[in-house]
């Protein structure tokens, strides 16, 4: 009587490890949060206000390392080192200047993923609308590298690929 409780007992602890290990997201998983958290947050709709703006800044400066770059090809513009905190000030500045912003991540593609870095392909879609009615999108690909701070995926760098 007693061993089959304990090959029940095993069996059931075996069983429920083998569930619990189902559900636990993979590290490609957390990395698609992180940019469909990114996404969430540089998206505004009509009905955002200042405060939700103001609001967004804490969430999205995490979301990075404390040192970002940008390679952005020939648009030098935006291209350069920023601290996650200039980044965020760049963020709130455009979508104070814009009425709606629509940002999206398709296609991604996972070169590398290693216990501290990820490298990752993506399609990046984005359609700002402006408070004057202008309308602008852009459509690229583009290398994003991640590194793991704290537990928590975060980017690092942005590199413009091509159309």
């Amino acid at each position: 009587m007693s061993k089959r409780i304990i090959i029940g007992a095993l069996s059931f602890l075996l069983l429920l490890f083998l569930v619990f290990w189902s559900f636990w997201p993979s590290e490609e998983d957390r990395i698609r949060e992180q940019f469909d958290e990114l996404s969430g947050l540089v998206s505004k709709t009509d009905e955002s206000s200042p405060l939700t703006d103001a609001l967004i800044l804490d969430d999205f400066v995490h979301l990075f390392c404390d040192k970002v770059t940008l390679k952005t090809g020939s648009r030098k513009r935006l291209s350069g080192g920023y601290t996650n905190h200039e980044l965020g000030q760049l963020c709130l500045r455009l979508r104070v200047y814009a009425k709606t912003i629509d940002l999206r991540f398709e296609n991604l593609e996972f070169h590398e993923v290693n216990l501290d870095n990820a490298k990752v392909t993506v399609r990046v879609k984005a359609f700002v609308s402006d408070k004057r009615g202008k309308k602008h999108s852009e459509n690229f690909q583009a290398e994003v590298l991640m590194r793991k701070r704290d537990g928590d995926w975060r980017f690092a760098c942005f590199t413009y690929s091509g159309p």
